[in-house]
């Protein structure tokens, strides 16, 4: 069993790994979620091909999301361009998202605090997107990650 003195020593060295080369902690990360989206894939393939006896049409849709799911494992596994271009795209649909939630509050406030709730959920949309056109870039996401 390793101790929780020798745990948080780790924890420090990594931290301090990644602060220093945070270029290693975007490959490292998208070399997870490669293999991550590449054993979905598999399991989605294994669980079409048992399923197509039984439904034909669904286990064709587990055939090609696990063919899509093993595409996108390979060509993310190690791709730091393509993990930023991710990230990015999430950080916009969250600032899309966070804006359009706080207008309807602003809009038609339901409560007395809908009102403030909601330009809060504006102002953290416009900051999801201005960190989602730095992250698109894998210097701007490494940058972020670095910092937060």
């Amino acid at each position: 069993m390793v101790s929780n003195n020798l745990r948080g020593v780790l924890a420090i060295t990594f931290g301090l790994i990644l602060l220093v080369f945070p270029w290693f902690g975007l490959w490292t990360l998208a070399v997870i979620l490669g293999i991550i989206l590449i054993f979905v894939g598999l399991g989605l393939l294994v669980l079409g091909a048992f399923t197509y006896r039984a439904s034909k049409p669904a286990g064709a849709v587990f055939l090609v999301l696990g063919i899509l799911g093993l595409v996108a494992g390979i060509a993310l596994f190690g791709n730091v361009g393509a993990f930023a271009a991710i990230a990015g795209l999430g950080l916009y649909l969250g600032g899309f998202i966070l804006i359009v939630s706080g207008l309807v509050h602003v809009i038609w406030p339901r409560t007395r605090l809908s009102r403030p709730v909601g330009f809060v959920g504006i102002l953290l949309g416009i900051v999801y997107l201005i960190l989602g056109s730095y992250a698109m870039d894998p210097r701007g996401l490494s940058v972020i990650m670095a910092s937060g």
